[in-house]
């Protein structure tokens, strides 16, 4: 059953650290399994009981039936949304401006992405580590450094309120298994100041995103979003994206037995 269950630490030193926990359970779905019995053989295999840095997960589609993991206490926490070309609003009205971020931006993308993370920790996968913002500031680094537009700037007057970035199809292909058409990209980040959500800048990075993506012939664009987060299903639906897949989650993987006190270690990195 190798190829049903794994398990993976996560370098706390990285910034995979912060983007879920440090030890992961997953059980991998295929179509037609058994998956009350995977469950059941699974739950033996599962370690660190009563540990937060420890998740168990498991991915379906996002009709599929999901009562036997909510019978054993998993939570659906992040949805794989899908918009096909040519699917969006039209654009909304808006004094807010976009533009490309730059390597002058550097400080200002790292800053708004550290926003989101501490927002979106509130809602079960993302954690803040101390070494968020260095990491981030690499990867964002990484973005700038392409040769191809990946990454805009909301603007008021002068002042950048919010950021996107994408990934274009050349280096989007690590989401290739939940992709419905070819050629797709994947949308990587989308973050508004907390002061400056409700201005419309959110929608007008989407919306200059999208037109970007459509006017390059890309298929379908892919995204993570946090279902628990109030803002983003009925965000990122009204901007044309569907369920695909469903991220359901129990963390920590395992709970200690009844009667049983556990007071794990403090994970390493925080």
């Amino acid at each position: 059953m190798a190829d049903i269950f794994s398990f993976t630490e996560t370098d706390p030193d990285s910034l995979g650290a912060t983007w879920g926990p440090l030890r992961l359970h997953r059980l991998h779905w295929q179509p037609g399994c058994d998956l009350p019995a995977l469950l059941d053989e699974w739950e033996p295999r599962l370690t660190h009981p009563g540990d937060p840095d420890t998740a168990a997960v498991v991915t379906l589609p996002s009709h599929a039936d999901a009562l036997p993991l909510i019978h054993r206490g998993f939570a659906p926490l992040t949805v794989i949304a899908e918009r096909l070309a040519g699917r969006s609003p039209a654009p909304r009205p808006s004094e807010v401006g976009v533009r490309a971020a730059t390597w002058d931006d550097l400080d200002v993308v790292v800053d708004l992405n550290m926003h989101t993370v501490r927002y979106d920790t509130a809602f079960g996968m993302v954690t803040e580590r101390p070494n968020t913002a260095e990491h981030l500031r690499s990867a964002l680094a990484e973005v700038l450094d392409r040769d191809h537009e990946a990454m805009w700037l909301a603007v008021s007057g002068d002042t950048p309120v919010g950021m996107i970035y994408v990934d274009m199809p050349q280096d989007a292909g690590w989401m290739e298994r939940f992709a419905s058409a070819q050629p797709f990209a994947y949308l990587g980040h989308l973050g508004v100041r907390p002061d400056a959500r409700g201005t419309g800048a959110g929608s007008a990075l989407v919306a200059h995103a999208h037109s970007v993506l459509d006017d390059a012939g890309v298929a379908a664009t892919l995204l993570h979003h946090a279902l628990p987060n109030p803002r983003s299903t009925p965000f990122w639906y009204s901007n044309g994206y569907r369920p695909r897949w469903t991220v359901w989650a129990r963390r920590p993987a395992l709970r200690p037995s009844p009667g049983v006190s556990s007071r794990p270690e403090r994970p390493s990195g925080t």
